[in-house]
């Protein structure tokens, strides 16, 4: 599949979140009943994100979801071009050629998902209130609840790929996908627990991504003996706590190698790991790719 993009000057939009589910992750994801219908494989928040632009000539295998809350863009498809302003959602099928980008001189600012899944096609365009002109898009009023709603799944899986995340990141899809098909009955109000012992631990590996951290370190974080830390914390997450950690860190190092001109031993760096060979490794076995073909196949650019 052949992708394009303009030229621009810097790379990224300030404030830029972007997470992409590991090959592994999304395998399980496949083998979940809950939500091997309808799973989130990335997804991302632009800000005011002038020159971008993407061309995808043979389309995808997944459902495009992009959702646009200020300035102004435009998605090319081939029943025509369509417009998107704030308040505007618009899902591109799988397998249609397309390309979009933002105005110039009123940059979109977008909330967007890549989705798969068997249903993934219905779903989607069940949330477009299967409109029979796919030139059309769905127009919404603001609503902070529905980029609560984004931040929550965002966090979820910023915590890492357990399967209480990954079942509880995507069920919320579909109630995100609710709030433009039926907006008048999105319900307000989120309720966030405090933090329990595992979510502590995985605040303190967050903080220290760019450190060596001992055991010991993250079972005192979460104020527990380090034994009864390591039982409680696979029980909740179903990983150990190191491997937890290097699941956030290469997170982390995609991040990295989409939003910056970094080098993949400086990357690595950024992370605590002094030997690329390492990191190299470790990324692999997650990504399914080594960086560098990573960062070659995303085109060194924005992945919306």
């Amino acid at each position: 599949m052949v992708t394009k993009r303009q030229n621009r000057k810097g790379r990224g939009f300030t404030g830029e979140r972007m997470i992409e589910i590991p090959k592994e992750v999304l395998e399980k994801c496949r083998s979940m009943p809950l939500i091997s219908q309808l799973f989130i494989t990335q997804m991302g928040f632009f800000p005011k994100a002038l020159h971008h632009y993407y061309q995808r000539p043979t389309g995808m295998s997944q459902v495009i979801l992009i959702y646009c809350t200020d300035g102004l863009g435009w998605i090319q498809v081939p029943q025509g071009r369509v417009t998107l302003q704030a308040g505007d959602m618009y899902a591109i099928a799988p397998g249609v050629p397309h390309s979009y980008a933002a105005d110039p001189n009123n940059p979109w600012t977008i909330y967007w998902f890549h989705i798969n899944g068997t249903a993934c096609h219905e779903s989607v365009w069940a949330a477009m209130g299967n409109r029979d002109n796919l030139s059309q898009v769905v127009r919404v009023v603001f609503s902070n609840e529905r980029v609560a709603l984004f931040d929550r799944i965002y966090e979820t899986f910023l915590n890492g790929y357990s399967q209480s995340n990954l079942l509880f990141a995507n069920l919320t899809l579909p109630y995100f996908l609710a709030s433009f098909v039926l907006p008048e009955n999105f319900q307000r109000g989120l309720i966030t627990p405090g933090p329990s012992p595992t979510d502590k631990a995985i605040g303190y590996m967050k903080q220290n991504l760019a450190n060596t951290i001992l055991l010991d370190n993250i079972a005192q974080s979460a104020n527990l003996s380090t034994s009864f830390f390591c039982r409680k914390f696979k029980q909740d997450t179903g990983y150990a706590p190191i491997e937890y950690f290097n699941h956030l860190r290469i997170q982390k190092a995609c991040q990295l190698l989409h939003f910056s001109d970094l080098r993949i031993n400086e990357v690595a760096t950024q992370l605590g790991i002094d030997d690329p060979f390492y990191f190299s490794r470790l990324f692999k076995k997650q990504m399914g790719v080594s960086p560098a073909k990573y960062r070659k196949r995303e085109g060194m650019q924005r992945s919306a």
